[in-house]
């Protein structure tokens, strides 16, 4: 299976609510330790909007894996779209960094394409979420 129909299975599975079977898939490639697969998985996540699923498992690769481009940059919109815009900034970064510029393949049909403009919307939502959450602590 190509990374494509891997996506669009995944995403497939959790929007028809067969979350065990989509967890099926990834469990199978961390029994060999296949990381780029674990990640494109959580992709499928993303695209069905259930971003803080996508979180969990990036977050299970994240130290063997953040080296990565598109791992940052799915890290990134996970985060951002899981209220944690001001913790998707240095990702979004850090794609960039690693010349990651077009999102075609990572993003969805919904969400920008482009590197900048994520770092954009990261920038400016960033500082509002930060204060909504010491706003928040502070009730």
């Amino acid at each position: 299976m190509d990374k494509r129909e891997l996506v669009n299975k995944i995403s497939y599975l959790i929007s028809k609510k067969n979350h065990d079977q989509a967890y099926a898939i990834i469990r199978e490639f961390e029994k060999k330790n296949n990381f780029e697969m674990i990640c494109v998985s959580a992709q499928g996540f993303i695209n069905a909007y259930h971003y803080r699923s996508a979180l969990k498992i990036l977050e299970s690769i994240k130290k063997e894996y953040s080296k990565n481009a598109e791992f940052c940059a799915r890290y990134a919109i996970a985060l951002f779209n899981s209220e944690k815009e001001d913790k998707s900034l240095q990702w979004f970064e850090k794609a960039k960094e690693k010349s990651l510029e077009d999102l075609s393949e990572i993003s969805n049909d919904f969400f920008s394409k482009s590197i900048d403009d994520w770092i954009k919307k990261a920038k400016f939502w960033g500082p509002i979420r930060v204060e909504e959450n010491s706003y928040k602590e502070e009730l």
